[in-house]
């Protein structure tokens, strides 16, 4: 068993930029981040091909967006990054659809930046300062959680990863919110079993907000389309409305290999079937069908990447149960709950740059100071 002062689970921005604010700071404890996925990232991850070390596909956030240009402790946070050359300016353009599959003028773009040479740079640059006394774990997804004797203990579904901690940070919420429950035929939350209800108030509330909390569902097709010189490719494809509605698709994310290949992502939306254990082979069959079968009509503006569909390599399917949150969110004075020793961070918690990747960069900046006072 790996005992730790701070245990956070999930590596994706907000635990990587918690990880580093602690390590920045002279955090004196020692610290464990908990990943499911073999790498850090989290939605901003990247795919790679066992057979092709150089291939690099972002299959979930495609981009870091702010509204405004970052000032203050954030832009603290990620100047080292830019120096680095880790954190990009994108040049890119934007290209909307309409529904007739017709390029339209979009609204701004703001200011948009991409990990180099892929998304998961950045997760994986911020790790680099981690607090001294530090491990990372990957491939272990958590299924039990218990709060005793002033301590965590949290384990995996078969008992055979255990690890023991003082305090706990949450970055996602899928141990701690009800949608849980049908996707992994769970009887309830994990947390909600940690802690019984009435023992701690501010954690009953902050229970309650991640359960008012809905996001939006994406199944993410990646292709591989051959070598060829396909010039002034927009970074991303983005669809109005009316053309969501008719194609079911958020948006199409286009990515240049080094060996002259092109990665393409096709965002898919949910169609609102239920997703079970059972059910899920099934449905990502279903979804990656749907996905290559429309993308003739949208790429129609686009001749030469409508040609090269036929010789695509698909890589699959990837499922984001909570993609983006679209309503609620966890007020940020219930970010730290004192009494469990229980933390949350991430694109769902209340203030600028919600369901974003800013929003969770900033929440774990927050999270981060109470961390040092508690």
């Amino acid at each position: 068993m790996i005992e730790v002062d701070l245990a956070i689970v999930g590596a994706g921005l907000a635990g990587c930029a918690l990880t580093h604010c602690l390590g920045r700071s002279g955090f004196a404890g020692s610290t464990l981040l908990i990943e499911a996925g073999r790498g850090p990232g989290g939605r901003a991850s990247s795919r790679r091909h066992r057979s092709d070390p150089n291939w690099r596909l972002d299959h979930g956030a495609p981009a870091l967006n702010f509204s405004a240009a970052p000032q203050g402790a954030l832009a603290a946070l990620l100047q080292p990054l830019l120096d680095q050359g880790v954190l990009v300016e994108e040049q890119r353009p934007l290209v909307w659809l309409d529904g007739e599959a017709q390029p339209i003028d979009g609204p701004p773009q703001g200011l948009c930046y991409a990990g180099s040479p892929a998304m998961a740079s950045l997760s994986e640059a911020l790790l680099l300062q981690a607090p001294e006394r530090h491990q990372s774990v990957f491939g272990c997804r958590l299924r039990w959680l218990e709060h005793s004797s002033g301590r965590w203990l949290l384990a995996n579904a078969e008992r055979t990863e255990l690890f023991a901690a003082k305090r706990l940070v949450l970055t996602g919420t899928l141990l701690a919110h009800p949608r849980s429950l049908a996707m992994l035929a769970w009887g309830e939350p994990p947390l909600r079993s940690a802690v019984a209800c009435g023992a701690d108030p501010q954690l009953d509330a902050a229970l309650q907000a991640i359960a008012g909390i809905e996001a939006s569902v994406r199944w993410n097709l990646m292709l591989a389309l051959p070598d060829a010189e396909i010039r002034d490719l927009p970074r991303q494809i983005l669809l109005n409305s009316a053309a969501q509605e008719r194609w079911a698709i958020e948006r199409l994310v286009l990515q240049p290999q080094s060996d002259g290949r092109l990665g393409l992502v096709v965002h898919g939306l949910d169609d609102g079937q239920s997703i079970t254990p059972e059910s899920q082979p099934a449905l990502l069959r279903h979804h990656e069908q749907r996905l290559r079968s429309a993308l003739p009509e949208v790429l129609r503006a686009w001749p030469e990447l409508q040609g090269a569909l036929g010789q695509a390599e698909s890589y699959g399917v990837m499922r984001w149960g909570a993609a983006v949150p679209t309503a609620g969110g966890l007020p940020s004075d219930l970010q730290w709950c004192a009494k469990s020793s229980v933390g949350f961070a991430g694109d769902w918690i209340e203030g600028p740059g919600y369901g974003c990747g800013e929003g969770a960069l900033r929440s774990a900046m927050a999270l981060a100071e109470q961390l040092k006072l508690a």
